[in-house]
This record gives C-alpha cells, structure tokens and sequence, in this order.
C-alpha cells in the first residue's frame, strides 16, 4: 500500500494528513485524543477499493502544528478538517471519525450539508458527564521502543502485534534527554477539551446515511451507541467484538469489513 505525506497550510497552522492512496470519492478519517493519523493503517488498504483513503493528524497530534494559544475545541478542528477537504478539491467526501475525530465529523457534516455523502462514527458518544479536566494518567516520554510498544499494548489489548507497532513507531519522537516522546501536545495530559460538546442536535439534523459503529469491550455504554443510531435519522449500528474504545487499532479487520460494506454503495 502506497501512503504519502500531505500538508495544508490553513488557520495559522501547517496541519498534516496521510493519503493511503485509492482512486474515486476522499474518505477522510480522523482519530481521537489517544491517536494520530497512523492509527488508520489497518482499514486504510480494504477502504482503499471504496475510495481515496485520507488520514488526519489533528492540531497538536502527530505531524500536525500545535496551537500556540492552546485553541483545541471541536469547531477549531472542525475548521482545519473543513480546510483539508477544500484542498482536495473534492465535491463530495465519506467521513470516518473515531471518538473525538467524530465528533468533529458530526459538526462538519451538520454544517456543511452537500458536501458529506456518508458518515461513519465509530465508538462516540455525542456527549459526556465528565469535565474537561479529568483525564485519566498517560505516561508522556518513555526510556526506549520497548516502553512505548508496552504502553500501547497495555491500552489496546485486543490490538494485532503489527497496529501495535505501528502506533508505538509513529506515535512518538525522539526528544530532550534521549528519551521518546508522545506527538501530541502537553495540554492533552491535563485537559479534553471535547468533554465540553454536545452533538445530540446535530445528530438529529443529518439527512444523510450514518454507520454507527460500537466496540463490545468499550468504556462507551452499548445504550449510548443504540441512542445514537435512534436519535440519527437514517442509521444502521454495527457491534465489533474483540475490540475496546479505539477499534482502528484494536480490531481493523473487522472495522473493515463494516466500513466497506457501508462506503460501497
């Protein structure tokens, strides 16, 4: 599978983005607040076949610039993601979005009608009950590879050895000290700043096709997910088993195979 690097200049930011290659419609995909835009590499050759594969890096992760003035909320990704489908050229995309990146992908889809064909949420909740300010602990720079594959495998314990890698790889960078640190900004430690959406109505106002997907050993309540797809007019759930929270790592095959099927048509 060919995979390029993409830039977009936009917001007073240099925002990055992974083409994994396809022909046809942009799917573009974005990951949460434990993520980048590697974490898609498992779906992105059998998504290929339905169109041209696009992985986000979302301000302050991955490749992407961090916010000078610590701007992290959903409509600023919401206008960064709306940036990089303008440079695509494209008239119409698919989006994909995984916890917070679907968040994002409900507020541009609810905002820009035309432009979204199909949406797949995969393990969001539209709302929380927790504040922004509790995050659970993470360790941030780690003494060697080992550390970081260990940390990774510790928080995806369905995850194929291959994802694993892959997150630990280009999850992190060599920094201060020797030691390796996360791609995302600090601020991420002490602050989720999505805590604070509420993307019930939006749902509701989608007059398009939505695949909700859940993950059965998610902390996401099976209730929530049925929610969801009740509360969005014209949604389809879909379970995926062996899977926690993040199901780009944790079961690819299976997230697959089910965004497949719902792009295709």
């Amino acid at each position: 599978m060919k995979v390029s690097h993409g830039f977009v200049h936009a917001n007073g930011l240099r925002l990055h983005y992974l083409d994994y290659s396809g022909s046809g419609r942009p799917i573009i995909c974005s990951h949460g607040v434990t993520g980048h835009a590697w974490v898609w590499a498992g779906v992105a050759d059998a998504l290929s076949h339905s169109g041209r594969v696009i992985a986000t890096d979302l301000r302050g992760f991955g490749d992407s610039q961090w916010s000078a003035n610590e701007s992290y909320s959903t409509e600023d990704h919401v206008a960064d993601l709306d940036a990089i489908v303008s440079s695509l050229g494209a008239d119409e995309v698919d989006l994909v979005g995984s916890s917070w990146g679907g968040l994002v992908s409900i507020a541009l889809a609810a905002s820009r009608h035309g432009l979204v064909r199909r949406l797949a949420l995969v393990d969001v909740a539209p709302s929380s009950q927790q504040p922004e300010d509790e995050v659970p602990p993470m360790a941030y720079d780690f003494a060697d590879h080992g550390e970081v594959v260990a940390a990774e495998r510790a928080a995806n314990p369905n995850a194929p050895d291959d994802m694993i890698e892959i997150a630990a790889l280009h999850g992190t960078r060599p920094g201060e000290g020797g030691r390796l640190y996360r791609k995302r900004d600090p601020l991420f430690l002490r602050r989720w700043p999505f805590r604070a959406d509420d993307r019930w109505a939006e749902l509701g106002s989608l007059d398009i096709p939505v695949l909700v997907v859940h993950a059965a050993d998610s902390f996401i309540p099976e209730e929530v997910a049925a929610r969801v797809a009740k509360e969005t007019p014209h949604a389809t759930l879909v379970e995926i088993e062996r899977s926690g929270h993040v199901v780009p790592l944790e079961n690819p095959s299976a997230l697959a195979g089910a965004l497949t099927t719902f792009l295709s048509h």
